[in-house]
């Protein structure tokens, strides 16, 4: 009879691979499923009794933020109360490395302007022991985690290490630096990245350099972009993702071709629903049956859960996709920004400026945005629980952007607002972005926008929206559609399902109770430098489990356990060496 370190009984699995559920054991020895079945004997260091529950692969969420966070939460919370075991980080083109000593206040502001993490966290916590790539891998690897990390290159920090801050905004890399950066690419991927991410979408996104202007992947000359795609080309290995696509940015044929030079997967962003953009979803699905047509791999990661901010104006900066809304973003102290709101020579360039359609992908448009809170100032405490729209059509105002810098002056910016939780409530239309073979739930954006967003909630909405409450999936198609596939386009071979000798990460929950709250994130006051976000706990999900250690009990019940690792996408032998210390891996 075997022993394990720990025996999963009575559950149903859902296995992540697509097979129909059973009820069955999981045996778990080192880390590692040994025994998997419908009749599993056998004793147990640890017995969990999973009578009743789902016992599914642990989620793969390949679109975080988490680079900053892992210092200060191994888990990444949220997306760690939730049932993901593992994350990817270097997304969009942002993150901590390469960095030359004179660059990282500049990184540090970066980070804050494209993906709201706090400046103040970021300096606490840091520790700077980093200035190539491998010397960022090696440091991930000394650093507690409690979900395995994948790490890919990020463009910007890339281009502004070989480049130069200046250079990399201005002009397009010579043919040395050009080769350089092929090369410290070459040299990150030998050392365990699993490829790049970058952005490309001129001047209309979100994610803002801290001087007002667009990060430098943006606005690169595409054959720099381009010669990076080479690297993976004639490595045969790893991964690409590419936000190139969003309405009023399209620029789909570059990550076309960044699939074309590299002919490697391409996770292309992204894919949703949207109710004031009826038929962007469809473009979607059409570029992704033209790549493959072509005989390219792209997927498109989807934005199709039911998540909400929250946030002040005084925060809020999503809407920096319109280039006059920077203004206000960029004005300075709340003082600064109010006076903004006020000038009407800023609300004229506004008025010129402002689509619905524009907004639609940030978040939502003005007309959308829901008072919650007006702090007691009349006469808005009046309109509380109103959206924008609302309130306009109530006092007879015909100019949505007036009435809404109206309320942020009367407020001085720290009202309240609620954004819908949904960008489309057409469930049929999400089930087919879903449902489409080559989409990728997910762009949960973990770490990110913490003052006004909780997108780690993602695996638990899905299942709640897709599987229980419409029925539109089963849990076999959405957990292979959390985890399976996920695993398969980044060649992850030991993970993302439950058979014998993968990883024993692993999601235990009841089906019925699993939910969050929703409506309205938790405050948590537990960032570093005195800093706060929002959260989304979760309910129903009794435990999780990475490489075969529980972090989690009965929802956000930590165990203290770090069981994480850092791992890669070129087979079994890379994650070997991805366990050893930077010099043994080197030989």
């Amino acid at each position: 009879m075997s022993h394990f370190d720990t025996l999963i009984t009575g559950g149903k699995i859902i296995d992540g691979a697509g097979n129909p559920g059973y009820i069955g054991c999981i045996g778990i020895l080192d880390g590692k499923i040994r025994e998997i079945g419908p009749d599993l004997k056998g004793t147990a260091d640890q017995v969990i009794d999973a009578t009743g529950k789902v016992v599914a692969a642990g989620i793969i969420d390949i679109h975080t933020h988490y680079d900053a966070q892992l210092h200060w939460d191994p888990y990444a919370t949220n997306s760690g109360w939730h049932g993901t075991t593992t994350i990817a980080v270097g997304n969009c083109g942002f993150g901590l490395a390469p960095c030359r000593p004179e660059h990282r206040d500049r990184y540090m502001q970066q980070m804050e302007t494209t993906e709201q993490v706090p400046y103040n966290s970021l300096k606490s916590a840091l520790s700077w022991d980093w200035e190539t790539y491998p010397e960022w891998l090696e440091h991930l690897k000394g650093i507690p985690k409690g979900v395995n990390v994948l790490s890919m290159v990020p463009l910007n920090p890339l281009m502004i290490y070989v480049m130069g801050l200046e250079a990399a905004k201005t002009r397009s890399a010579t043919p040395e630096e050009r080769e350089e950066m092929k090369a410290e690419l070459n040299r990150a991927m030998d050392m365990g990245a699993i490829g790049f991410g970058f952005s490309y979408q001129g001047n209309h996104n979100t994610h803002i350099d801290s001087d007002g202007e667009p990060m430098p992947t943006d606005i690169m000359d595409v054959e720099d972009l381009y010669a990076m795609a080479d690297v993976l080309r004639e490595r045969g290995e790893g991964v690409i993702q590419a936000l190139v696509d969003t309405p009023g940015a399209r620029f789909s044929e570059v990550g076309l071709e960044v699939a074309r030079r590299s002919g490697r997967p391409v996770i292309h962003n992204v894919t949703l629903v949207n109710d004031y953009l009826p038929t962007y979803h469809e473009e979607m699905l059409e570029l992704l049956e033209k790549a493959k047509a072509e005989g390219l791999e792209m997927y498109s990661m989807t934005l199709t859960m039911r998540g909400w901010n929250e946030f002040k104006p005084m925060d809020w900066d999503i809407w920096n996709i319109i280039p006059a809304f920077r203004e206000f973003t960029f004005a300075g102290d709340q003082a600064a920004k109010v006076a903004k709101a006020a000038d009407e020579d800023f609300r004229a360039r506004l008025r010129e400026a402002y689509s619905p359609v524009l907004l639609a992908p940030a978040g939502g448009p003005l007309e959308t945005y829901k008072l919650s809170n007006a702090n007691g100032v009349k006469p808005w405490c009046e309109h509380e629980g109103k959206t924008v729209q609302e309130i306009a059509e109530a006092l007879g105002r015909d100019c949505i952007t007036d009435l809404f810098m109206d309320i942020v002056v009367d407020t001085e910016a720290v009202s309240d607002f609620l954004l819908p939780d949904a960008m489309s409530a057409d469930t049929a239309k999400v089930a087919q972005v879903l449902k489409h073979p080559l989409t990728l739930p997910g762009t949960s954006d973990g770490g990110a926008h913490v003052k006004f967003w909780s997108g780690g909630h993602f695996s638990t909405d899905m299942i709640m929206w897709m599987v229980r409450e419409s029925g539109q999936m089963t849990l076999e198609e959405m957990h292979f559609k959390l985890s399976g596939l996920p695993a398969k386009v980044f060649n992850l071979t030991d993970r993302g399902t439950l058979k014998k000798d993968s990883a024993a990460d692993i999601v235990i929950y009841d089906y019925e109770a699993l939910g969050y709250r929703r409506f309205q994130y938790d405050i948590a006051h537990d960032l570093p430098g005195g800093e706060w976000r929002r959260i989304c706990k979760p309910e129903g999900i009794e435990y999780v489990l990475v490489n075969g250690e529980v972090t989690f009990r009965n929802g956000t019940e930590c165990t203290g356990a770090v069981p994480g690792q850092l791992i890669g996408v070129m087979g079994a032998e890379m994650d070997g060496r991805l366990a050893m210390p930077l010099a043994m891996a080197a030989e």
